[in-house]
């Protein structure tokens, strides 16, 4: 095979990986299938981008043996070109892609693997391909049918405040005008979610609602479930219908959503020997989705980051009052 036709094949075998996944994209959202292909699902999440980097491999092979560099970057590139694709062709957002990127790429390293190894001891065929193909579409009904599990995570994240504890538990009810400099820099902001700008509530204890606006027009209420001045306020979360737009965030990482959901949370202050303040705040939310680890993970690395860019406001209006 000349150099030319082996860019040629190399080419198309990408385009050819890249454009079964897009298909399983398109498949996996057809909403005559919705109750048998799930897009948060072990069949799309880790077994599609697995058969895509297999495709891309076996096609690029042909009847040679394929060597272990060329396997990784073919199946490299195929999944490179499909993660592009769905964001281009409005498929998903930039925050999903993101999230799901990590695993996308390694899945599809270990299918193009898996498929080289084949090829080379067993020669694929066209049949070989379309076994390949075909397995997500078979896994995903049989996973459909699996019951259910909620996962119940809590994240908390600490800090110290220079400040006392009663000037510090003024600023946490109403916090209004919030400016984006006052947050820091966080990585969840960095890939599109949205800010908060203002919190306000009408009274000071238990039972009363908070009120948290976003960026966006998201917006949603904590219902005050323990008011103890200058110690402790905690809430519980309520999602109104239409407090997060459908533009605001993709649909599969939805606060509220069919996957993600808060329970409640709340601030806990300590007084220090030196009359600081260590202030905490925690977060419960439920991963209602198949990939338990994985949907855990990404739940409280994104909750710890949101976390340290609230409580680096509250140690600066804090300090500064």
């Amino acid at each position: 095979m000349t150099p030319r036709h082996k860019q040629r094949s190399i080419l198309g075998a990408v385009l050819a990986g890249a454009a079964y996944g897009l298909l399983v994209r398109v498949a996996f959202e057809w909403k005559v299938l919705h109750a048998f292909l799930q897009i948060v699902s072990i069949a799309f999440l880790i077994v599609c981008p697995f058969s895509v980097g297999a495709i891309a491999v076996l096609r690029s092979a042909g009847q040679q043996s394929i060597s272990l560099y060329r396997q990784f970057i073919v199946a490299l590139l195929a999944m490179s070109i499909f993660l592009v694709a769905m964001f281009a062709t409005l498929l998903e957002g930039l925050i999903c892609l993101v999230l799901v990127a990590p695993v996308f790429i390694v899945a599809a390293l270990i299918g193009g693997f898996i498929a080289g190894i084949f090829h080379n001891y067993f020669r694929a065929t066209k049949s070989t391909v379309a076994a390949f193909a075909l397995l997500p579409l078979l896994l995903a009904p049989v996973e459909s049918f699996m019951p259910p599990v909620e996962s119940v995570q809590s994240v908390t994240n600490t800090i110290h405040i220079s400040a006392s504890p009663e000037r510090v538990f003024s600023q946490i009810g109403n916090v209004r005008d919030i400016r984006p400099e006052e947050l820091g820099t966080t990585f969840v902001h960095f890939i599109g979610l949205p800010k908060p700008v203002a919190a306000d509530m009408r009274c000071n204890t238990a039972g009363c609602v908070r009120t948290s606006h976003w960026e966006k027009n998201v917006w949603f209420q904590e219902v005050i479930t323990e008011w103890d001045e200058p110690n402790a306020m905690h809430y519980r979360f309520v999602i109104p219908s239409g407090g997060v737009p459908r533009e605001a965030l993709d649909r599969h990482v939805e606060i509220g959503g069919e996957y993600f959901d808060l329970i409640d949370g709340g601030y806990d202050l300590t007084r220090m020997r030196d009359g600081s303040t260590k202030l905490s705040l925690t977060t419960r939310f439920v991963n209602k989705s198949q990939l338990r680890v994985y949907g855990d993970l990404w739940g409280k690395m994104v909750l710890k980051d949101f976390h340290r860019s609230i409580l680096h406001l509250m140690k600066l209006r804090s300090e500064r009052a």
